[in-house]
């Protein structure tokens, strides 16, 4: 379409063109500028954010640091407290072995438990019960003692007999005292 078809005067399209580039430049620059206006607007308004999520990060970064720190004791001290653990399981069977051979009257399967506590409570069960056991077998003892050697010495019972079995007794018995 040239400008002779449209009938516009020749030289007419030319200024037209000039004008709509001239128009077309000073839109862009007016909208370069508008660009650079809100960029640096923008900018400005993100930038407390910006700094925010900067320190955020550093505050994370150093927390991770302590986390991993305490992690690392954490899993020392889990190591440490697994041996006590186990060294006080030695020493309660150790304290329990000890309490048997102390105690040789307590049959050693009655001294029981997986604490000092618990194997105390059971040596006093088991102590209780030797000290009844040993009570009850004197008490038996006692009541069927015989007195050792021979029998004491007495007479022979004199409330049944005659008296002419009482006189010769009696000479019997003086006697033997003479004659010993």
């Amino acid at each position: 379409m040239g400008n002779d078809q449209e009938g516009n005067p020749p030289g007419a399209g030319e200024t037209n063109e000039t004008v709509a580039k001239t128009e077309y430049e000073a839109l862009k620059t007016e909208l370069e500028a508008e660009k650079a206006k809100t960029t640096e607007a923008v900018a400005q308004a993100i930038q407390p954010y910006q700094e925010k999520v900067t320190t955020l990060e550093n505050t994370i970064a150093g927390q991770q640091v302590e986390l991993n720190d305490k992690v690392g004791k954490l899993e020392a001290l889990q190591g440490d407290f697994e041996g006590a653990k186990a060294a006080y399981a030695y020493a309660v069977e150790d304290f329990r072995k000890l309490a048997a051979t102390a105690h040789p009257l307590v049959p050693p399967e009655a001294i029981y438990g997986t604490t000092v506590e618990e194997i105390k409570v059971s040596l006093d069960r088991a102590n209780k019960l030797v000290a009844n056991v040993q009570e009850a077998i004197a008490k038996q003892t006692a009541a069927a003692q015989v007195p050792a050697g021979a029998p004491e010495r007495t007479g022979p019972n004199t409330e049944n007999m005659s008296t002419k079995e009482k006189i010769t007794t009696g000479l019997e018995q003086a006697k033997k005292k003479k004659e010993s």
